[in-house]
């Protein structure tokens, strides 16, 4: 890595980290300079704003996450199948990058995404809601809107990661019954 790219690196990774501690609002751009170990003009020569800061971070974790959705979905399986793929890989994210989770799940976002970050966001939920489209016309997936069946399901997985995130210890067995419970809310057999 070169040492701009590494300097950007330990830019992003600062931001992230003071965000999760202060959230986004809370933070001035001088605490996260001095996180990543620069004075606040280098971080201004990477980033011209507050906003583009949280834009590059807002992007590079909601795009991670994106790929490791798409990378967890078996090809030509079940829907009860792909939403267990799903469920985990977003479950082991949260686990993997608590930090990361928090920024992008439980804080708002709205004053300063961009369009690039709007975009990002839109593929994420383009997936589920294209998931579930295509698992009713499958009859797989029951009948109702999907951007609401999506907004159901999403709030049950961000509800466990947070209830995790604050202490909650859950067992295989207790993912199992929580990804049974979570799958109930679109199986058409429910």
């Amino acid at each position: 890595m070169t040492r701009a790219g590494g300097t950007r690196a330990a830019l992003l990774d600062a931001a992230l980290a003071v965000f999760d501690e202060r959230t986004y609002g809370d933070t001035p751009v001088a605490v996260v300079a001095d996180r990543a170990g620069v004075s606040v003009g280098t971080l201004y020569r990477y980033f011209p704003s507050k906003e583009a800061l949280g834009n590059a971070v807002y992007r590079l974790w909601k795009e991670r996450l994106a790929e490791r959705i798409a990378a967890a979905r078996p090809a030509d399986a079940s829907y009860a199948a792909t939403f267990a793929a799903i469920f985990h890989a977003f479950v082991g994210f949260a686990a993997d990058h608590p930090e990361a989770f928090a920024f992008l799940e439980l804080q708002q976002h709205e004053s300063y995404l961009n369009v690039d970050s709007r975009t990002a966001s839109a593929s994420v939920d383009g997936m589920a809601v294209e998931f579930v489209s295509q698992g009713q016309k499958a009859g797989e997936i029951r009948p109702g809107e999907p951007n609401m069946l999506v907004a159901l399901v999403y709030g049950a997985l961000v509800g466990l990661v947070k209830a995790r995130r604050s202490g909650l210890r859950l067992t295989d067995d207790d993912l199992a019954a929580a990804e049974a419970a979570t799958w109930a809310l679109l199986d058409i057999r429910s």
